[in-house]
């Protein structure tokens, strides 16, 4: 059949956020990784998925669950997983019949997760399951030729994950990764607060400072509103942004470091290309601010921001899709 005519959809299914395409055109969904259940009367439906279903988080009522089904890249929730893929594929699908479904991964998931996920996805109705790595999926939706002797380096840094890996002649050099990401950085600040500060705040309010902080300038205050963790009370908090600074540069040496381990685990062939070309930096904790100048500072290489770095990954995996037998042997 003509890819032209196929009906396949590619799902970047990321801790934070998934994206849905079935075309290299505008993503078809991108929006939270997040289900709301409702359980009542021993019944339960699907209330909502993606953003509708992430403002409900901490607002729910007791017979409403609102659960992120991904965890680091794997399944932490096969039933919920199943749910929200099948409603991804009613979404994405372009015809009647059961659609060619490709979901890009993290390469460090096990068999046992590998198959979890394709289970899920084969029983929310695909036709047949093609898991792609996401060094792969980010590089080739970054532009990247994969398929040349010529070694290309990318650092995918997510949400849940951070991923740093050379390709050459369409397979895999060296790879390391870091479960230590966004959501980290996240978490750490909502600590800081808590033990530093006497305030709870929520996830999405940590991830709001996180983006606002910049690790090479002086930082302004911010209001926000949190809880008093001494009397329980909600209270309007001045945040001094600069107080931060250390967690940020923290959560960036951390990619440093991944960084480095692909790079010291590859042969010296491979130097060359590097110094020449660099390294491509993709993925939604590649805008924050700051990242890349000091990556580029600290590991004295080249580092090129992808020019659409938080859809890279479902544009590679659409594409793959598209001529699958050709990059088989790398995936």
């Amino acid at each position: 059949m003509s890819p032209l005519h196929r009906n396949d959809i590619a799902i970047d299914l990321g801790t934070a956020n998934t994206i849905v395409r079935n075309s290299t055109e505008d993503a078809l969904f991108y929006e939270a990784t997040c289900i709301a259940i409702e359980n009542k009367y021993g019944a339960t439906r699907t209330i909502a998925i993606g953003n509708n279903a992430k403002k409900m988080l901490g607002r729910s009522p007791l017979d409403i669950e609102v659960i992120n089904p991904v965890s680091n890249g794997a399944i932490s929730d096969f039933e919920t997983t199943k749910i929200f893929i099948r409603s991804l594929i009613e979404q994405a699908k372009t015809s009647a019949l059961a659609p060619r479904v490709g979901i890009s991964i993290p390469r460090n998931l096990t068999q046992v997760e590998r198959h979890s996920l394709y289970e899920a996805t084969m029983l929310a109705g695909a036709k047949e399951v093609l898991l792609i790595e996401d060094p792969f999926s980010a590089s080739v939706g970054a532009g990247l030729d994969v398929s040349t002797p010529r070694a290309k380096m990318i650092i995918d840094a997510g949400g849940g994950l951070v991923e740093a890996s050379i390709i050459s002649l369409g397979g895999l050099v060296t790879s390391a990764f870091t479960k230590e990401a966004g959501d980290f950085i996240d978490y750490a600040i909502m600590e800081f607060c808590r033990h530093n500060k006497n305030i709870g705040i929520s996830k999405e309010t940590a991830e709001n400072i996180k983006k606002n902080i910049s690790v090479f300038n002086d930082n302004p205050s911010i209001n926000i509103g949190a809880k008093n963790l001494i009397n329980g009370m909600p209270i309007a908090y001045e945040l001094h942004l600069n107080d931060f600074k250390n967690i940020i540069l923290n959560g960036m040496e951390k990619i440093r470091k991944v960084a480095l381990k692909a790079i010291n685990e590859a042969p010296p062939q491979i130097a060359p290309d590097l110094i020449e070309d660099g390294v491509v930096l993709t993925g939604g904790l590649a805008l924050m601010p700051g990242l890349k100048e000091y990556l580029q500072e600290e590991l004295k290489i080249a580092i090129h921001l992808s020019t659409d770095p938080l859809l890279d990954i479902s544009k590679g995996a659409w594409l793959i899709m598209q001529n699958y037998a050709s990059y088989n042997q790398g995936l």
